[in-house]
């Protein structure tokens, strides 16, 4: 895993395949108190390391830590857990592939979803969080067909739309 403090991140590209460094968003989040703030910090990772399709290497090394602050913090949201599942439904896409030194990290940390999901079956779970964690576990599990699926699952219109069809 590449620590938060390493000069590299100003390198990596985001989702706009360009530089973000998304160090800074990921150290804002492990210290992050209130559930506004998480919100913001997430919206913001979201903005920059998802555009559109495309993913980047800041995307990739960004999850390892997600997974690991989501776990240290108790931070399991939908945005949490919804980024991930895309930048992993996208890694199998025409997006760059991670370097096979990081590649070890990245897949140890996706095996880390299912128990952040366990964490949550005793909350309230609306459309959003099922829809997030259903994919994120899929994506876990190298199901990513399954994963970009229920992805588009997350309004209700298209649900009722599929259930007529079916």
């Amino acid at each position: 895993m590449i620590q938060l403090n390493d000069p590299k991140w100003k390198e990596f590209e985001g989702g706009y395949r360009t530089p973000y460094d998304a160090s800074i968003a990921l150290r804002k989040l492990e210290s992050v108190e209130s559930s506004e703030e998480v919100d913001d910090i997430l919206s913001e990772l979201w903005d920059e390391l998802y555009h559109q399709g495309d993913v980047g290497l800041a995307s990739y090394f960004a999850v390892p830590h997600l997974v690991r602050i989501a776990r240290e913090k108790g931070i399991v949201n939908s945005s949490l857990l919804g980024l991930i599942a895309v930048i992993e439904v996208q890694r199998h896409k025409e997006n760059p592939q991670i370097p096979k030194e990081h590649q070890e990290d990245y897949l140890n940390s996706l095996k880390a979803i299912p128990e952040l999901i366990e964490n949550s079956k005793n909350k309230d779970w609306d459309l959003a969080f099922t829809v997030a964690a259903l994919s994120a576990l899929a994506a876990s599990k190298g199901q990513i067909k399954v994963a970009q699926a229920v992805l588009n699952f997350d309004d209700e219109d298209v649900l009722d739309e599929f259930l007529e069809a079916y």
